[in-house]
């Protein structure tokens, strides 16, 4: 069996059961010969990377989806493109920050093929910066996750990518396929509708 048909393979097994988070410190101690055997195509150790890593993933993903089917097809096209790139990775800067970047670009892919998607949602916790408005209390983290998954689809990810991935404007034009303008335009029309949404109109 070619590697890249065994992983499709191992990838659709393992869409039945989400693996653990890679929280334990000592998975950074055999990294590096895991990734070697990764870049040697060896399948216990893509399979041992997918179990380690796949749920943190999983998290990165569903911050634009709630559906289910959507988030293992977007995660698995994610491990996908890690596994046929992982030469590219050269040990600067962690790998699961790595790992996340190609993630979130596997999700831009998607909804750049399928937008607007009426699954596309909001399900991450925000930074503080973002949970407050001037004047007044903290809006709970539900209430305000309420009110991003009022906005329109194409708003909600442009608003997801900007504010609490911390995207550019061009960065995020290059990853979804709209314009710089366009992305700047979904950002304040984004913080209008939000406004219009809050109690007292401040965003």
């Amino acid at each position: 069996m070619r590697p890249e048909l065994h992983l499709l393979y191992l990838l659709r097994i393992e869409s039945l059961h989400i693996p653990g988070h890679a929280d334990d410190p000592s998975h950074e101690s055999d990294l590096p010969v895991l990734l070697e055997g990764c870049r040697r195509n060896d399948r216990a150790s893509q399979e041992k990377l997918y179990r380690r890593y796949a749920g943190t993933m999983m998290d990165t993903v569903r911050r634009y989806t709630s559906d289910r089917d959507t988030a293992f097809h977007i995660l698995n096209n994610g491990f996908l493109k890690a596994f046929q790139h992982i030469a590219q990775y050269a040990f600067q800067g962690s790998f699961e920050g790595w790992l996340r970047k190609i993630m979130t670009n596997a999700v831009a892919e998607h909804f750049r093929s399928k937008r607007p998607d009426p699954n596309v949602t909001i399900t991450s916790e925000l930074p503080e910066h973002i949970a407050k408005y001037e004047g007044h209390q903290p809006l709970e983290y539900k209430d305000l996750l309420a009110l991003l998954q009022r906005l329109p689809p194409a708003t909600r990810i442009v608003i997801n990518l900007f504010l609490i991935e911390g995207y550019t404007h061009k960065e995020i034009a290059a990853m979804t396929g709209i314009s710089v303008g366009t992305s700047k335009w979904h950002v304040a029309e984004g913080k209008k509708l939000l406004q219009q949404m809050l109690p007292n109109g401040t965003f």
